[in-house]
């Protein structure tokens, strides 16, 4: 995997269902932390909500999902909310439905219909990006190898992310993580050069 899709922007949407409202917010997370702190803030601002229920997906290299229904009947908030996510391929994404209730009960089928009917909503007007799954390294080398270290550069068509020039040169290069140790070896070779991580 060299890319994944996910949001780098906020969304919003909202839809009424017998009564009560169901608001989605569809949020770009990194982490488990960051996801939480971002619901906290939901929470303070959706203050005389009846539910906050919430799924994530983050890291597609080392997967981690999450579903909540916040005192929903079992299974009919969180999962089809997570469902979203996954039917759309989203990583280091949440959608938090925040449920205001109206006094009409929906039933098993009617929560998880609503659920998932709001957090598709929010998505159908997000803006979806691809992200590469990069990893990097630190190229140290003599002045007198810069064209050959140039070369792999254009030729491979890697990220220069810093140049540092001192007694001698040092970039730090960015790669798609499938092309990783095949790049590090291309440096390697030439016995000039040294590699870190």
């Amino acid at each position: 995997m060299d890319e994944f899709k996910t949001i780098n922007s906020p969304n919003r949407a909202s839809i009424k269902v017998k009564g009560s409202t169901f608001t989605a917010y569809l949020l770009p997370v990194q982490s488990k932390e960051s996801f939480m702190a971002q619901l906290d803030f939901l929470k303070s601002q959706e203050k005389g909500a009846n539910h906050y229920c919430w799924a994530y997906r983050i890291n597609p290299l080392s997967p981690e999902e999450r579903g909540n229904d916040d005192g929903e009947p079992s299974n009919t908030a969180g999962a089809p909310i997570l469902r979203v996510l996954k039917s759309n391929d989203l990583w280091n994404s949440a959608i938090v439905v925040v449920r205001y209730f109206g006094g009409t009960k929906l039933g098993v089928p009617g929560l998880i219909s609503a659920y998932g009917d709001a957090a598709s909503e929010t998505l159908s007007s997000a803006t979806i990006i691809r992200q590469r799954i990069t990893k990097t390294f630190k190229v140290n080398f003599e002045y007198a190898q810069i064209s050959f270290v140039e070369r792999i550069c254009k030729v491979e068509n890697l990220e220069v992310i810093e140049r540092e020039q001192g007694v001698k040169l040092s970039y730090t290069i960015s790669v798609i993580q499938s092309k990783f140790e095949e790049i590090k070896e291309q440096f390697e070779s030439n016995h000039l050069l040294t590699v870190t991580h």
